[in-house]
């Protein structure tokens, strides 16, 4: 695998069969997806620029991932599990970072962190991708969520 991943932030989930797992690059703009069982990189996913931040839910279809890094910092990419290609980049506030995406328990939601002093804590219906409601912060961080950091539940990031 070429550039650094950012293990602390992989997830893994079955793809066709299979378990694998990905991570953001934090020096190119890629997330490698790795077979678990012979540990080949079988695609690497282009992005924006280097991200940081990779997460998903096992009850979500999507793997969610910042670029941020450089000038694309404010953009968050939507990955469908089942293709392993890009079907949305969000970008919730122009110029600001977007990362530390994390769910709710049940997955329903998606809470991104606009991490800026003027930010905010941006609520995402999971599924839609819509946006359901914004709560002004000054650089929140992630951690939203205690249960998920506590449980072990395969497909989840924790």
């Amino acid at each position: 695998m070429d550039g650094m991943p950012h293990l602390g932030s992989g997830i893994t989930w079955d793809y066709q069969g299979r378990q694998v797992f990905a991570s953001p690059n934090i020096k190119e703009g890629l997330v490698s997806v790795i077979d678990m069982t012979n540990w080949q990189v079988i695609k690497e996913i282009k992005i924006d620029g280097p991200g940081f931040f990779m997460r998903s839910h096992s009850k979500s279809k999507y793997a969610w991932v910042d670029v941020f890094f450089g000038p694309h910092k404010d953009e968050v990419h939507i990955i469908d599990k089942s293709t392993l290609k890009i079907v949305k980049t969000l970008i919730p506030a122009p110029d600001k970072t977007s990362a530390h995406v994390e769910f709710t328990k049940d997955g329903k939601y998606a809470l991104l962190s606009i991490w800026d002093n003027d930010g905010a804590l941006v609520v995402y219906d999971a599924n839609t991708l819509k946006e359901i409601k914004r709560i002004p912060m000054k650089k929140p961080s992630g951690k939203y969520n205690v249960y998920n950091k506590t449980h072990y539940e395969r497909g989840t990031s924790h």
